[in-house]
């Protein structure tokens, strides 16, 4: 998905409006890029672009969505300081890209070498060594945009129009 089919969707599905969704800039990926010293795959390059910094509803109560570079790349030695509270024998692969941290109690993060889409595993407190769980990060995408637009439709995320 690029990041106007990502937006529209927001808007389709009254997950966010228009001052609710703000992308990160080009400037600010390459920022991040450069700390990292590689290149982010395409598919999560778009999600940035796209909704980098605010997404209306959709994940609250995730630290996913950042006001500034710098708490995006705080998040791997969050999940690092989590598999070590849990003194997990796991390690995350020195490639390994952490995007998203739900509660303090699990994780998700892409491998960079495993392209321009790649798998997404998440760590779970509790549940061991991480796990595939997406087989892309656009379908991690789209089934949290669907998930969302569904809470929202039962009623149970009340959507206000802001």
């Amino acid at each position: 998905m690029n990041k106007e089919e990502i937006v529209s969707l927001l808007r389709e599905y009254k997950i966010a409006n228009d001052n609710e969704i703000h992308g990160f800039t080009e400037l600010e990926i390459n920022l991040c890029e450069q700390s990292m010293g590689t290149a982010l795959p395409h598919q999560y390059r778009e999600f940035l672009l796209a909704i980098g910094h605010d997404a209306g509803l959709l994940f609250r109560g995730t630290d996913i969505l950042f006001r500034n570079v710098e708490n995006l790349l705080e998040l791997r030695k969050e999940a690092e300081d989590l598999l070590e509270e849990n003194e997990e024998s796991f390690c995350l692969p020195s490639n390994g890209f952490v995007f998203s941290m739900h509660q303090g109690y699990e994780f998700n993060y892409f491998v960079l070498a495993e392209g321009n889409d790649p798998p997404v595993y998440q760590y779970v407190e509790g549940n061991g060594n991480p796990v595939l769980v997406w087989d892309s990060f656009s379908a991690f995408l789209k089934t949290s945009i669907n998930s969302c637009a569904q809470a929202i439709r039962d009623g149970i995320i009340p959507w206000n129009v802001g």
